[in-house]
């Protein structure tokens, strides 16, 4: 029995030995490290709204949608509705700086989006007011 045993605990030190001992060594400098860097990607939409998301992997269509790991975001399809402040009210508006002749904007009447300027030509907007009801 003593040779069984000592055939046994040879057996056992021999694959130990084998598999790189009892030393325990640090696990993290055998592993090694993994690490990943999050990517963000967005888009302005047509209305001016921004559409934005962040993952391991991403990518965007200009103005249309951004994708994160597989999910998407897309663009809205209608503006969002405007909120009348003095930045945007029609007598605020009229008259300044404008991008490009010809584009046209919603603005502010009695804290109400019902008015509309226009990009005339100097590139100034002009203001009109809607009819009045009879």
């Amino acid at each position: 029995m003593k040779l069984v045993s000592g055939v046994f605990a040879a057996l056992v030190i021999a694959t130990l030995a084998a598999c790189g001992g009892t030393d325990s060594g640090d696990v993290s400098e055998d592993l090694g490290q993994v690490s990943s860097a999050l990517s963000t990607c967005s888009t302005t939409c047509a209305s001016g709204t921004t559409v934005s998301c962040s993952g391991n992997s991403c990518s965007s269509v200009d103005g249309q949608y951004v994708q994160c790991n597989g999910s998407y975001q897309y663009c809205p399809t209608t503006p969002p509705p405007i909120i009348c402040s003095r930045a945007n009210t029609c007598t605020f508006i009229d008259g300044t700086s404008c991008p490009s002749v010809g584009t046209y904007r919603d603005c502010c009447l009695s804290g109400l989006p019902t008015g509309s300027c226009y990009c005339k030509p100097g590139n100034t907007w002009t203001c009109t007011l809607p009819p009045e009801d009879p």
